[in-house]
């Protein structure tokens, strides 16, 4: 590595950047700081085994991803990429859809979408789709065998990705590439950062949780009423959205998460509006399993991508989230808490 890569001092660089946000580094923190110090430093020489990067997990809140970004943005490597894990694998399916790549080995797809990155950072490493789960060991394989550093955040060990017990045992040879390519680093403290109040200048914060979504309201934050429903292309799929396709775009919770959407809609959604509203979300215990993860895919997708949310419910927010099984659940609900709230007086 270059000399100016010798000079890379993340620790004191994250023992500023905590202080200015308010808070210090816990244990578990430092310990994951001063190991991706050390992965750029040329003088510390890298363990055996663990060439392949860090793999940093925990509970919704608990810093993973301001250490991750704080890392991409001061490590001094020039060929670098920082990206949601659904947004990648957006991008890998077009590229291998695509009619120039037809019969061309997954491994040529990723030389081509990779290029000559030398840090990976994938932030919410998280897996439900078994079509995604079976290219993670062909893109493991790759990313180690290039020596590219890998950095990931997840809200889950290893052991317990693509938990679905149809499918996880097919996952376990992608697990052990990780375990022996990879440091894992568990965030086990009790502190929620979010509720420190830390991005509340982003876009998606700006957004309001609406209930029960009265015309007043409605006014108040400059949303339109539902005006029946119009057709909008995606791909090869037709969404109903409640308003004409314009600044706003306006769904019902049953038209993109009852129906049969998926990320990638969602994704090339974020690219033509960044302003959302969801209405008539119900409570989620009562929808299918099915349901609840596209609503989690859609909030996840729009914190990622920087959008403005508006949601609408007849229920407070621990209500419409209470009872779903799923633990990624959590992560939704501490997202949906950092948008404004605007209730009736008197109402939770």
């Amino acid at each position: 590595m270059s000399g100016s890569e010798t000079q890379f001092d993340f620790v004191a660089l994250m023992q500023e950047k905590s202080s200015a946000h308010g808070f210090v580094l816990d244990d578990d923190q430092c310990r994951v700081v001063a190991r991706l110090g050390s992965l750029i430093a040329a003088q510390a020489p890298r363990p055996p085994h663990h060439a392949g990067g860090v793999y940093l997990w925990g509970k919704v809140g608990r810093g993973k991803t301001f250490i991750l970004d704080a890392f991409y943005d001061a490590a001094p490597i020039r060929s670098k990429r920082r990206v949601h894990f659904h947004y990648f694998f957006r991008e890998l399916h077009q590229r291998m859809a695509a009619q120039d790549n037809r019969g061309r080995s997954i491994t040529e797809v990723l030389s081509a979408q990779l290029g000559d990155c030398r840090l990976l950072c994938f932030d919410e490493f998280h897996l439900h789709d078994i079509g995604d789960a079976m290219l993670i060991k062909p893109l493991l394989e790759f990313i180690f065998q290039r020596q590219i550093v890998l950095v990931t955040t997840s809200n889950y060990p290893p052991d317990e990705l693509l938990a679905n017990p149809l499918y996880h045992q097919r996952f376990v040879p992608s697990i052990a590439l990780i375990k022996q390519h990879m440091e894992i680093f568990a965030l086990t403290g009790g502190q929620d950062y979010r509720l420190l109040g830390a991005n509340d200048s982003t876009p998606f914060c700006e957004g309001v949780y609406l209930g029960p979504g009265s015309a007043e309201q409605r006014r108040a934050c400059g949303l339109p009423l539902p005006d029946g429903e119009h057709a909008l292309e995606v791909g090869y799929r037709r969404l109903a959205v409640l308003s004409p396709a314009g600044d706003v775009l306006h769904f019902s919770f049953a038209a993109l998460c009852v129906a049969p959407t998926a990320v990638m809609d969602y994704l090339a959604l974020c690219e033509r509006c960044r302003c959302w509203i969801i209405e008539d979300v119900p409570a989620l215990a009562t929808q299918s399993a099915a349901a609840q993860q596209r609503f989690i895919n859609v909030i996840d997708v729009l914190y990622d991508q920087g959008c403005r949310l508006y949601i609408i419910s007849d229920y407070p927010l621990d209500v419409m989230t209470d009872g779903v099984a799923q633990e990624d659940i959590q992560r939704t609900r501490s997202r949906l808490r950092q948008l404004k709230h605007a209730v009736p007086a008197g109402r939770p």
